[in-house]
């Protein structure tokens, strides 16, 4: 897709693109990608129509550029903060919280990201794949490493990214009766994740 994009060098070339992100992305979180047109951009970029496609050949693309970012600095986050964080349930811990915190911060996120299974299943099932495909490396190694059952990562990966975006909406929209805080919802979760919660049945 980057050949697609053309990404300005210039400092004010950086700044209109920049621009053009930014209007789109709050375009789209307000009206959704099919109401939004690349005349709305426009206008409410003040920039014309001309300048738009020096960057992107189409909404489209524009729309998969914005929806690979939100992946990539998501995955740069939870990185960075568990980036010194030993053992696999404090890094699973941190990295929820991390990514609650970023849709907290990006409640617009979440609409532009779900979106993309009625603009394109595959731009769909290609964003949560590459992140099911990521997770699953560290997933490996720490059973390797004797953290972790031998379970199916790539199952696994799916069960704990389901987790995380539904305790994030959970939190974003204050859904339900139990409104605490961030790191009280995920040090619920992680002790629910650790003991489990079916019994035994004698």
């Amino acid at each position: 897709m980057e050949h697609e994009v053309k990404i300005p060098k210039t400092r004010n070339g950086k700044a209109t693109f920049q621009l053009i992100i930014d209007t789109t992305i709050d375009l789209f979180y307000k009206k959704g990608y099919f109401q939004t047109k690349i005349k709305d951009i426009t206008d409410e970029a003040g920039i014309a129509a001309g300048t738009f496609y020096l960057y992107f050949p189409n909404k489209f693309v524009l729309y998969k550029y914005i929806l690979m970012e939100f992946q990539h600095e998501i995955r740069r986050q939870i990185s960075i903060q568990v980036s010194n964080v030993e053992g696999r349930f404090e890094k699973e811990k941190v990295g929820i919280k991390t990514f609650i915190q970023f849709a907290l911060d990006n409640p617009h996120a979440y609409n532009i990201i779900w979106e993309s299974l009625y603009v394109d299943k595959q731009l769909f099932i290609n964003y949560y794949d590459g992140f099911a495909k990521r997770y699953e490396k560290g997933l490996k190694q720490s059973i390797e490493d004797g953290e972790m059952y031998d379970v199916d990562t790539e199952l696994v990966s799916y069960i704990l990214m389901g987790v995380a975006n539904f305790i994030g909406l959970k939190v974003l929209l204050e859904l339900g009766e139990d409104k605490g805080n961030v790191d009280e919802v995920v040090d619920q979760v992680m002790n629910i994740i650790q003991t489990g919660i079916f019994k035994k049945v004698k």
